[in-house]
């Protein structure tokens, strides 16, 4: 069995070296926020696309989607049919706000369609979630790094943390955007890749198809009635639909790419892009862990030295594959979270000081100001998140783990965003206080009864919906001229008539 050749180091490292290089080049001395943040609004609907695509493909979807159908089987999979069944409601409800308002960060919209405390009541909802998918997302390649090296794991996860903020902080929005399509063609390369020698040294394609199938890792649908089982098709379909729904609508850090796009056309086509790429690169995940599985139940011996089933997939990089290709697969795998970190600590920075620091402390300091803002609290997070990697071992397996901690906060933030959409007798106190019965719901759930985890994220939106809903016709509604262009078919969307408007 081979282990990481010279020649492997290197193409990781150059590789590094020249996502780096890329990111740096789009620094801006004198960058505005506007610049900074949102690419100046001139990104065309394919990279845009791509970086959705990209937000979600880090070393947690990259190691733990076959790592869950190695020792287990396909079931999952159906989560990710809620990516085009949430499409078209995303495109029809929310694009034609978010593409007109000339807005930062969709909690802007909130105070447009509430008030400036629910604004900042859901700007820290999503600065929570998206800061522990971000320690995560950096806990995952330093699995890999030490797999590699044999540096202890928290070495790993300061180096990983460490160097990508260094890039993020420099290029902003652009090197995130531009850096997220090149790994996300590494990535998909590396696990094609994977696919095929895994199938071929399984003895083809036949052999490996019966071997899967008798072991009952091709199983797919799960009909159970059960709450418990987390893998029934109920589960994953509902759940899945609201994991998917929930970035796209109300998460900073995928909604951002979407903020950059120069028209409406291009932001409804980045989502089909979205929509249409996920399944199937899903499900070739899925089957590389199935691939994987096939191959080691002939080759067992080959599993002496795996400490984590997580790490199924770059052990078996490093000690199967060419030299050369192994360096291939392990660069693609800091790729994706590189990617993923990149965006994550970009669009915490943006919330921070676009709903806090411009919004409440300083509204009057220059567009410079801003920017040079933003690059400070890029490195303040980037830090602070690498700390709390050093601690992301305790959440579980990979596959599942963002997952767990989405499906406590996505639903009541979702419920939030859809009574404003939806409804005009919504008020800001009622949207509140059904947000905070939704999370108390779901808290109530995921500690009194046995469900899976998946069904945190309905019920969050239903009771967030319906008790906000229900506690607003108790109170005076809103003016109709407050929420006229703010809600869906009520007049048309209100654009600013300077772009300095949308930044007061």
């Amino acid at each position: 069995m081979k282990g990481f050749a010279t020649v492997d180091y290197v193409i990781v490292l150059g590789y590094l070296v020249l996502i780096a290089a890329i990111g740096a080049s789009f620094y801006r001395r004198k960058s505005t926020a506007k610049e900074f943040f949102l690419g100046g609004r001139s990104m065309s609907w394919l990279p845009v696309g791509i970086s959705l695509v990209a937000a979600d493909l880090s070393a947690i979807t990259v190691m733990g989607i076959p790592a869950w159908s190695y020792k287990h089987n396909l079931e999952l999979l159906v989560m990710t049919f809620g990516f085009p069944l949430m499409a078209p409601i995303v495109i029809l409800l929310f694009v034609p706000f978010y593409s007109k308002l000339n807005i930062y960060t969709a909690y802007e919209y909130l105070e447009k369609r509430f008030s400036l405390g629910v604004r900042v009541v859901t700007s820290i909802l999503f600065q929570l979630l998206r800061g522990m998918h971000v320690a995560i997302v950096i806990y995952a390649p330093s699995l890999v790094i030490n797999l590699v090296t044999g540096l202890p794991v928290w070495q790993c996860i300061l180096f990983i943390g460490i160097f990508t903020t260094f890039y993020t902080s420099l290029g902003g929005i652009k090197a995130v955007i531009w850096t997220d399509v090149i790994q996300f063609c590494t990535v998909t390369f590396g696990v094609l890749f994977i696919f095929y020698m895994a199938v071929h040294h399984s003895g083809g394609m036949v052999s490996a198809y019966h071997v899967a199938l008798n072991a009952g890792k091709l199983k797919m649908f799960n009909f159970s009635l059960k709450g418990s089982e987390m893998t029934s098709f109920w589960a994953c379909l509902l759940g899945g639909f609201v994991l998917c729904m929930a970035p796209v609508t109300t998460d900073q850090a995928v909604l951002q790419r979407l903020f950059t796009t120069k028209s409406t056309r291009d932001c409804r086509q980045s989502i089909i892009v979205q929509s249409v790429i996920t399944v199937p690169l899903s499900l070739m995940l899925y089957l590389t862990g199935v691939s994987l599985f096939v191959f080691y139940q002939s080759h067992s011996a080959r599993l002496a030295g795996l400490n984590s089933i997580d790490a199924v997939m770059p052990f078996f990089a490093i000690r199967e594959l060419p030299a050369g290709m192994s360096g291939m697969i392990i660069a693609a795998i800091f790729a994706a979270s590189m990617a993923v970190m990149s965006a994550g600590i970009n669009s915490l920075t943006t919330a921070t000081v676009v709903d806090f620091y411009k919004r409440i402390f300083r509204p009057n300091e220059s567009e410079q100001r801003y920017a040079f803002i933003g690059r400070l609290g890029t490195l303040g997070w980037g830090l602070a998140m690498t700390l709390v990697a050093l601690f992301a071992h305790h959440f579980g397996e990979l596959a599942i783990a963002y997952s767990r901690v989405s499906s406590l906060i996505s639903g009541p933030l979702l419920g939030i965003f859809l009574l404003a959409v939806l409804t005009r007798r919504t008020t800001p106190a009622g949207a509140l206080m059904g947000s905070g019965v939704g999370a108390a719901a779901v808290v109530a759930c995921s500690f009194l009864t046995r469900w899976s985890f998946l069904y945190l994220g309905p019920i969050g939106v239903a009771a967030t919906f319906v008790v906000g809903y229900l506690v607003s016709l108790t109170m005076a509604p809103q003016p109709p001229e407050k929420i006229r262009g703010y809600v869906y078919r009520q007049g048309e969307v209100v654009a600013p008539v300077k772009e300095a408007s949308s930044e007061s």
